[in-house]
């Protein structure tokens, strides 16, 4: 059950369109999100970042902000997302897009090029490298990302 929560966090993470600020694609459901609220809700406890900090990365506004890069780290790392090097598993992610053709060939290119990207600009430390992979992310497919 906590590997398919986590797959449902990171689908969150990256998957909801640019529709609005705050929009979200019909294959997020609702379900999916109270799935992922208590460990949203948790991260957020443990990393101390603001709610405002997170809806600013959702309107485009990132933030150079220690809390918010622990917080993508976080989400990672609690729904099982973190492989034995501490870096992101992208399995879950690739396999549930394969049954969303449309953003399949999209969100594989950009994984394959913001994880790269990712480590080389990390130097080590999780927090820079989920942030690191989340603003590429954002950049590659603008409309299957969104910071949960």
């Amino acid at each position: 059950m906590r590997k398919y929560v986590g797959f449902l966090c990171l689908i969150l993470q990256v998957s909801i369109g640019h529709c609005g600020p705050v929009g979200r694609p019909d294959f997020v459901s609702d379900e999916m999100i109270a799935l992922a609220a208590s460990v949203v809700n948790a991260c957020q406890t443990q990393t101390g970042v603001a709610t405002a900090d997170i809806e600013a990365v959702r309107n485009g506004q990132w933030l150079n902000s220690t809390p918010l890069k622990c917080y993508m780290y976080c989400l990672w790392e609690q729904f099982g997302l973190v492989d034995d090097k501490r870096e992101l598993s992208l399995n879950g992610m690739l396999t549930f897009f394969q049954r969303i053709p449309a953003y399949r060939a999209e969100v594989q290119t950009a994984i394959r090029e913001c994880k790269k990207i990712g480590k080389f600009f990390a130097d080590g430390d999780n927090c820079q490298y989920a942030y690191t992979f989340n603003l590429c992310y954002s950049k590659l497919s603008p409309r299957t990302y969104y910071l949960f």
